[in-house]
C-alpha cells in the first residue's frame, strides 16, 4: 500500500505564507512535514495559477459514458 497522501489546502496555504515570509524550501518542508520537492511543487502551482485549491478534473476519469451507465442500471 502506498504511503502517499494529498496535502490539505490549509497546509498549502502555510507553504505559500512561509515562502512569502522568506523561509527556504527546506525550512518549510521540515516545519510542515513534507519533502522539499513537494513544497516546490506547491509553490510552482501557486505561481502558475494563483491558487492552492484543487482544480477540477483531478483524479481518474470515468470509463463509462452517461448512456452506458443508464443501460447498466435499467
Amino acid at each position: 500500500m502506498s504511503s502517499l497522501r494529498d496535502t490539505t489546502e490549509s497546509e498549502r496555504l502555510y507553504v505559500v505564507k512561509w515562502s512569502k515570509e522568506g523561509k527556504s524550501l527546506r525550512e518549510i518542508a521540515s516545519l510542515i512535514g513534507l519533502t522539499h520537492g513537494c513544497v516546490q511543487t506547491i509553490l510552482l502551482k501557486y505561481k502558475k495559477i494563483g491558487s492552492v485549491a484543487n482544480i477540477p478534473g483531478r483524479g481518474r476519469k470515468e470509463i463509462l459514458s452517461t448512456t452506458a451507465k443508464r443501460k447498466i442500471i435499467h
